[in-house]
């Protein structure tokens, strides 16, 4: 039963100003005072450069839930409002976006479970926190669902995706519901097969014109070539098959395993995956060394990648990814759970790095879920406290001031290196209020050729191929920068 009454909650509110050199960073902490938990999976931008925050709320690890509260926060990072919708059963996978056509208008959806069946519950509220509307749209007669997910395609159309078994029962439907909660089509795929042990699926956009969805299944299972654990599916606008492929392999290892994978458009001939690169065997000693972003043409051909995470030796998976004016922003973390960080990254359109920033602090960052584009140059990422700070959401929004200016107008390095193009070696100066940590060199297709972690005043570059590589300096504070250099 859901209450559409608003309420208010104390929380406390701080505010940390942190220096960059490439960006502005602001940290918003959110604290409960009253000892609930919270996850933290939606935020929209409001028409006064506001943010409302939506924030599951529970009282205990895997207890009973009490509802998602809404936070209007301002531009200024004051909390200004707060709403909660009580219901006892918030999924993870939930929809919070702004009416294309309407600014003041926002659109939170969730999966429930009805007497009648599966229902996807729509409810629309204003830039105020004040409720415009509610509904639920009838998906299926069916209470056991094994899988769902949704998303806001480029028409506004919400499109929904949902597994349900009954017995030895299976079905996978997709459906498209319009912004106002009609039911426009829904139709059953038949060309997804059941899995020997569904882990999760994800829906997306997979390409834009046309306009194509995408379907990436997870199986969890212990035959990695009889049995591919990833299935990929291709789906035009009337919910057809046009393409069905499987798991990828990197350097004979395998990548993609249920954990916050996805797929975006790049532009009409391309399009980026997002997903942990795991070195492993299902059932034996598996393992996950970094988080993957790769570029594909339509074919599933790759044509450039990028690794992220690798030199912590932790446990990382990817968060979202968006794409603005050519850029890439991708948001990761480096390590999930206790003494995590949150990562935020600017890449051209062949995966090169422009910036990288990371936000430190052991007790802040647990599980990050969520980010966005927002207006003047902004970019807002998050994450949930849980275990560590239960009652914590933290969003960091990033000012780009280098957003369509070339890279070195903007960012000012503490070191310097020549020469370039280099025969033999290549020689780095550093500020002395820096402390060089690692350098990486990769070639033009992403593949990290060189690392060195000693001796950082020289790279030696007698052994390369000539050509163009993309060098990764990163130094003790976490700050990475990427150059492009060349050996003749």
């Amino acid at each position: 039963m859901i209450d559409l009454t608003k309420k208010h909650v104390l929380l406390g509110l701080s505010l940390l100003l942190l220096g960059s050199l490439h960006a502005q960073e602001l940290v918003l902490d959110f604290r409960h005072e009253n000892g609930k938990y919270f996850n933290f999976h939606n935020m929209v931008e409001t028409s006064d450069n506001g943010l409302i925050v939506e924030c599951p709320m529970f009282e205990a690890a895997f207890g009973s839930d009490i509802g998602v509260m809404f936070y209007k926060v301002s531009s200024e990072g004051q909390i200004t409002d707060s709403l909660l919708l009580e219901n006892d059963n918030i999924r993870l996978r939930t929809l919070f976006e702004t009416n294309p056509n309407d600014p003041n208008s926002h659109l939170y959806a969730y999966f429930a479970i009805t007497q009648e069946g599966i229902v996807l519950r729509t409810t629309f509220i204003d830039s105020n926190l004040s409720i415009m509307g509610t509904n639920d749209v009838l998906l299926d007669n069916s209470i056991h669902w094994i899988s769902y997910d949704c998303f806001m395609d480029t028409t506004g159309d919400i499109i929904a995706s949902f597994s349900v078994s009954e017995s030895s029962d299976f079905k996978t439907c997709f459906a498209r519901i319009g912004f106002d909660g009609t039911l426009k089509c829904k139709k059953e795929i038949s060309e997804i097969q059941q899995f020997e042990k569904l882990q999760s699926c994800h829906t997306g956009m997979f390409c834009k014109s046309p306009l194509q969805y995408c379907y990436w299944g997870s199986n969890q299972t212990s035959d990695l070539d009889e049995n591919p654990p990833i299935r990929n599916y291709v789906l035009d606008s009337l919910f057809n098959v046009v393409d069905e492929y499987a798991y990828y392999r990197y350097n004979n290892n395998l990548y993609g395993n249920g954990w916050q994978e996805h797929i975006v458009p790049l532009d009409d001939e391309h399009y980026l995956l997002a997903t942990r690169y795991s070195r492993y065997n299902y059932g034996s000693s598996s393992y996950t060394k970094s988080v993957i972003l790769a570029k594909f043409d339509m074919g599933h051909h790759l044509k450039a990648v990028k690794l992220f995470g690798e030199e912590i030796d932790k446990n990382p998976a990817p968060i979202r990814t968006e794409i603005e004016d050519g850029y890439v922003y991708f948001s990761y973390m480096p390590h999930i759970g206790e003494g995590n960080n949150l990562a935020l990254v600017c890449l051209d359109g062949d995966l090169i790095v422009q910036w990288e920033c990371r936000f430190l602090g052991e007790d802040r960052f647990y599980w990050g879920t969520c980010m966005k584009i927002l207006s003047d140059k902004k970019i807002a990422t998050g994450s949930f406290g849980y275990g560590i700070d239960p009652g914590s959401i933290s969003v960091v929004i990033i000012q780009d001031d280098g957003w369509n200016t070339p890279e070195m107008e903007t960012i000012v390095r503490p070191y310097m290196f020549y020469p370039n193009p280099a025969q033999t070696e290549l020689h780095l100066q550093y500020s002395p209020d820096v402390t060089p940590k690692q350098i990486e060199l990769y070639d033009l297709q992403g593949r990290l050729v060189q690392t060195q972690s000693k001796n950082l005043e020289s790279l030696n570059m007698a052994g390369l191929p000539a050509g163009t590589y993309t060098m990764r300096v990163m130094l003790e504070d976490g700050t990475v920068f990427s150059d492009k250099v060349v050996k003749e």
